[in-house]
């Protein structure tokens, strides 16, 4: 395979990594080494020499054989995707119309036309807005936790170095994502998936901010599906000006008729072409004579990404690169067997949107012939001046009882149905969005008790629960497991304790929505230490039955408590063994201070007491009793 110098350039101070040409290794890049469009800026572009290169790459075969296996399956997942497009329409036109493309077609200067005359009542809009910032901020707020690492071992306990470094690592990776546009990203990423069922997002190392998301449009990109069901290609036409593929890519990386087109500056900066992007499973692939032929020189990665101009047979791709983790994800509503594309509460609601607008349209003639209806005049008013406004006077001559204006006929709409049936209709669209659910406190009662709030709900979120978890199966665990994988290859994790080596590490999901989901097992353990306290006076026995340590941690974990709060095991047996040799120790003391004290009381009233002569009864102990001691003075 061809071989190519990498590239250095932005002002001598880190190195960039860019293909070349077809066949260059490109690695994943460690910490100091990126390829040109994960650092792309003013800055970078100002490097760019003014003429491109003199000695450019010959058409290379392997290219050719590579382009042509990529246009032929792209063209082949346009065809799968064709009713899924047709009915992205429909869904554009009625709730999201500007995050749709029809056709992608370069230098088309009407982007700017409006293009939602059909949504005459934004219901379906509004109401996809909430369904969406629900989802978001209930799976994924910025504002709180909505994760935790784990070791993804059943039976596992974590030491409290363990659980330490999980909340070191959890805090990088929420400092990344919220330092990003990963939360940006996310906002569309769910207006895209309540409105079209399916949302990709791909998932760039950045220089500045570490990753940087890129979330195409509903008609830019085309999915495939692995034997697991799990969306692992990634296809994708869009337009760029020559300005920003060169930005984006590199001078030198670009085809002849881009470079020429950079050399004439001027207006052909701001000329478009396609830009066609593919990301697949690194798998080998034959050349025109039937030879293996591996598409990145480097096979151990499992991703491979491709960038090249569509519509021309260039000499050379715009970028080659492999990935040691799937740099996108790519989460669906509601899937239907081995379907790429998903279903969406867009989809199911799109009928009533339909009718809305057309009531709606109905509505507004109805008031429109009632306030000014068709008239019928006389022929010798024609092409004599005539207003209908109010206060207005028309002159007739020769006034008789069909002389002037009338109208043709009376127009006298029973408007209550109407609405009525409209409000009905706006209230299904919501429904269908479960804006209910979002805002389910909205018509709460002062007559209602906590008790009957929480059951509520717990019944709204049950609704949720197959979006909930096919979100995190799909969206949010590839996506931390990416940001992981990038910051460990720049190293900016701690170190791994020891007890953590070698175990697979998982996710837990705290965000309110799956807490939701989560309550009846906390009130459950509530409701059970709330009876075993009442029965306790009556029969204090009861409390064996429970094991008050794993309670406690349990609950803890439920309601997603710091681990810093939470003693080590290990440190709470030594913790209370330190408290039981505390109160032997202190029970030996006052065992001892009452042993003296009753030795002293004992001691004084033997003093006290006589037993003949001048003796006491402790004199007689002492051997000093019997007859008086001789004077020795004389």
């Amino acid at each position: 395979m061809s071989k190519a110098v990498a590239r250095y350039t932005g002002g001598g101070t880190r190195k960039r990594e860019a293909a070349l040409s077809y066949g260059q290794e490109i690695h994943e890049s460690p910490k100091g080494d990126f390829v040109n469009y994960e650092n792309s800026s003013p800055s970078l572009l100002a490097h760019e020499i003014p003429d491109p290169p003199t000695e450019q790459t010959t058409n290379n075969n392997e290219w050719h054989d590579l382009r042509t296996h990529l246009e032929s399956r792209l063209q082949m997942m346009t065809n799968w995707r064709l009713s899924w497009w047709r009915h992205w329409a429909l869904l554009a036109e009625n709730i999201l119309p500007r995050r749709y493309h029809w056709l992608v077609t370069p230098n088309t200067m009407t982007r700017g036309f409006p293009i939602n005359q059909n949504i005459v009542d934004p219901t379906g809009s509004l109401a996809m807005r909430i369904c969406a910032s629900g989802l978001k901020e209930g799976l994924t707020s910025p504002s709180r936790p909505w994760f935790k690492l784990k070791a993804n071992v059943p039976g596992f306990i974590p030491d409290q170095e363990a659980q330490l470094w999980f909340d070191a690592v959890e805090e990088i990776v929420y400092s990344v994502m919220s330092e990003s546009n990963f939360y940006d990203s996310l906002t569309q990423l769910f207006e895209d998936l309540t409105t079209f069922g399916t949302s990709p997002m791909i998932i760039y190392e950045d220089e500045k901010d570490t990753i940087r998301c890129h979330v195409p449009c509903a008609g830019e990109y085309y999915l495939g599906v692995s034997n697991t069901n799990r969306v692992e290609s990634f296809y994708r036409k869009f337009v760029m000006t020559t300005l920003q593929i060169v930005q984006m890519f590199g001078l030198e990386n670009c085809p002849g008729a881009i470079q020429e087109q950079w050399r004439s500056k001027a207006a052909s900066l701001d000329t478009e072409m396609i830009v066609c992007h593919s990301i697949e499973p690194n798998f080998a692939l034959l050349d025109g004579a039937g030879n293996p032929l591996q598409p990145m020189s480097d096979s151990h990665f499992p991703f491979r990404e491709v960038y090249w101009v569509w519509g021309q047979s260039t000499e050379r791709p715009l970028s080659v690169r492999g990935f040691y983790e799937e740099p996108f994800i790519c989460p669906r509503w509601a899937v239907t067997s081995n379907d790429p594309y998903g279903r969406s509460p867009g989809m199911d609601t799109l009928p009533d949107i339909m009718q809305l607008q057309l009531e709606s349209k109905r509505k507004a003639e109805a008031i429109e012939k009632h306030v000014r209806p068709p008239l019928l005049a006389s022929v010798e008013l024609k092409n004599e001046p005539s207003s209908a406004l109010p206060g207005h006077v028309t002159y007739v001559a020769n006034l008789g009882p069909q002389a002037g204006m009338r109208p043709v006929y009376e127009v006298n709409p029973q408007l209550q149905w109407m609405v009525a049936d409209i409000k009905e209709i706006q209230e299904r669209i919501k429904a269908g969005f479960f804006n209910h659910i979002f805002l389910l406190h909205s018509d709460t009662t002062k007559e209602q008790t906590a008790y009957e709030v929480q059951k509520r709900d717990q019944e709204k979120m049950a609704i949720l629960g197959p979006v909930i978890d096919r979100f995190q199966n799909e969206g949010a665990s590839p996506a931390i497991r990416r940001i992981i994988g990038i910051l460990r290859r720049r190293k900016m994790l701690p170190p791994q304790p020891d007890s953590l080596r070698g175990l697979p590490i998982g996710l837990q999901y705290i965000s309110m929505l799956s807490m939701a989901q989560k309550a009846a097992a906390t009130t459950s353990i509530e409701r059970v230490l709330a009876t075993a306290g009442n029965i306790v006076a009556v029969d204090p026995e009861i409390m064996d039955n429970l094991d008050l340590d794993e309670t406690i941690r349990e609950y803890a974990e439920l309601v997603n408590a710091p681990h810093k709060i939470m003693r080590d095991r290990k440190a709470t047996m030594a913790k209370r063994e330190e408290r039981r040799q505390q109160q032997a120790t202190m029970a030996q003391t006052q065992q001892a201070a009452a042993m003296g004290a009753q030795a002293a009381q004992t001691a004084k009233v033997m003093s006290d007491t006589p037993v003949g002569g001048a003796s006491s009864a402790l004199d007689m102990m002492l051997g000093m009793g019997g007859s008086k001691s001789p004077n020795l003075v004389g």
